[in-house]
């Protein structure tokens, strides 16, 4: 038998039941911004949410990391970090923080259960997740990583935290 490559309409699954959206404290790049789109997409996250930041959604590079997921992905870019989560709490979201901190719990071995609707709060590309948002986590968790850098790409940190409380929750 000879192996096929298939395009994305001879592969797609079930959509998502897992309740999970992503809030973006202070991402600046529209490159990392069209990334947790595209992510948000592929892993079926209902909302992104865009704070502390001016993300031109216009741009070239946003548009070509995106690749026209801003289309059907719902997303808001707000100032008001703190009235989001606020509001988030209030319609019995989970606020967990991708971040290393000396409370934080290893992803691996992070469970959630699977009514639990999840907001999964990611930090800005240069200092991470602000101590006032931090401040207002129900946990932080971090991804363990083997090699001496100890901090990866946003977008990329994303994709591995979702898929692994997507799944892990299943």
């Amino acid at each position: 038998m000879k192996t096929k490559q298939l395009s994305h309409e001879n592969t797609q699954i079930e959509p998502n039941t897992f309740h999970l959206v992503l809030v973006c404290d202070g991402i600046t790049s529209p490159a990392n911004a069209g990334g947790l789109m595209r992510l948000s997409d592929a892993l079926g996250i209902y909302h992104v949410y865009f704070c502390n930041s001016k993300i031109n959604f216009e741009s070239s590079r946003f548009k070509r990391t995106a690749r026209s997921t801003e289309m059907y992905v719902p997303y808001t870019q707000t100032l008001d970090t703190q009235a989001l989560l606020e509001n988030l709490v209030a319609t019995n979201y989970k606020l967990i923080g991708l971040e290393l901190t000396n409370t934080s719990l290893p992803l691996t071995a992070y469970k959630t259960g699977e009514n639990t609707k999840i907001a999964l709060v990611l930090g800005n590309e240069r200092n991470g997740i602000s101590q006032e948002v931090l401040d207002k986590l129900n946990d932080t968790v971090f991804i363990p990583m083997h090699g001496k850098n100890s901090s990866m790409n946003v977008a990329q940190a994303a994709a591995i935290a979702a898929y692994n409380l997507i799944n892990n929750a299943l």
